[in-house]
């Protein structure tokens, strides 16, 4: 930690659908999209590393 300050080393993201996963058409395409095109992920991973986990609505990891 230089000079006693604090810095942001990492981010854990955890992001959760508000239906189950069957119930999601092309739901590959929707997870791969949002990491394409998501701004603030994108920007935010130039700096530092973002770990990003997707939950449906009944708590499976879809990724």
């Amino acid at each position: 930690m230089p000079r006693n300050r604090l810095r942001v080393l990492g981010m854990d993201v955890r992001l959760s659908l508000g239906v189950p996963a069957a119930g999601v058409e092309h739901l590959q395409r929707v997870l791969d999209t949002f990491e394409e095109f998501c701004t603030v992920t994108a920007s935010v991973r130039a700096g530092i590393p973002v770990q990003v986990a997707v939950f449906d609505s009944l708590g499976a990891k879809l990724k």
